[in-house]
């Protein structure tokens, strides 16, 4: 079943590349100031984040875990590098919904700070991911 494992990777880096978008984006919008408000000229200012959230990232974080869910079950996987790996997705779901909660605070109107809770979001998503992957490279050497 390497396809199982492929579709799970594949799904992975859809799901942490649109993560590692989102607080970019956010920035983005925010432009000069430290906050974002909404422009009169469009309606639909911060519609993309929202989208992107929603359509993309979300549905691919629930296949990365599933088929990941499957990919262990199927191959019999329960050492405690995989714990440790779970303990890290685990935090790398909260980020995602704290990512979703900064959109969802920014489409409101005026959210303060918006520029340090984007680079702390990214900085902690990008902290998470490196440590998965280490820890996902080095499970052969911790194997020994």
């Amino acid at each position: 079943m390497p396809w199982l494992l492929m579709f799970h990777i594949a799904a992975l880096l859809c799901w942490c590349g649109t993560l590692l978008y989102l607080p970019g984006l956010l920035l983005g919008r925010a432009g000069g100031a430290n906050t974002v408000t909404q422009p009169a000229h469009s309606a639909n200012y911060l519609a993309l984040p929202r989208l992107v959230y929603t359509r993309i990232a979300t549905p691919a974080a629930l296949t990365a875990i599933i088929a990941g869910t499957l990919v262990f079950y199927r191959y019999g996987i329960w050492d405690v590098w995989l714990m440790v790996k779970l303990m890290l997705v685990t935090l790398l779901v909260v980020l995602h919904l704290l990512t979703g909660l900064l959109i969802a605070k920014t489409e409101r109107g005026k959210v303060q700070r918006v520029k340090a809770y984007a680079y702390l979001i990214a900085l902690l998503l990008g902290a998470t991911m490196t440590a998965i992957t280490w820890l996902v490279l080095a499970k052969p050497l911790l194997e020994l």
